[in-house]
């Protein structure tokens, strides 16, 4: 039961991600600079809704991959890498990332010390992502 007047907000990590790192709203998305990056560029496209993969619409589902492919061309734009990863969250908030490689970008830093230098802040590639999304 809820209680009116009451602003209820969601634990969703994805329903949460700062607007610092917010680099478009189109089509019923949202797309952000991820705030645990994998790698520099690292990014996540999330629906508004709060929906898991399965209550997307066809429709839905094509905006979505056409919003990975903008941020393929952008983030090959930018960072020129060797590759990307894109990887899918089904549940409870569908979430697509796009994820920039380059060879050797995983060290013994990874592996020994569970941590990865990134040399930009998301804020920071957030920006840059920003100004080039739109061009």
């Amino acid at each position: 039961m809820k209680i009116p007047g009451v602003e209820y907000k969601t634990l969703c990590k994805y329903c949460n991600l700062s607007n610092d790192l917010l680099i478009a709203e189109e089509d019923g998305f949202m797309v952000y600079a991820y705030d645990e990056p994998f790698n520099n560029g690292h990014v996540v496209i999330v629906p508004r809704r709060h929906v898991p993969l399965s209550e997307l619409s066809i429709e839905e589902l094509y905006r979505a991959l056409r919003l990975i492919r903008k941020a393929e061309a952008t983030l090959r734009d930018v960072y020129h890498p060797q590759g990307l990863n894109i990887g899918l969250i089904t549940y409870p908030h569908a979430a697509f990332h796009v994820v920039p490689r380059w060879g050797g970008d995983v060290s013994f830093i990874k592996v020994f010390f569970n941590t990865k230098p990134i040399p930009e802040t998301p804020i920071q590639y957030a920006e840059r992502l920003r100004k080039a999304w739109g061009s």
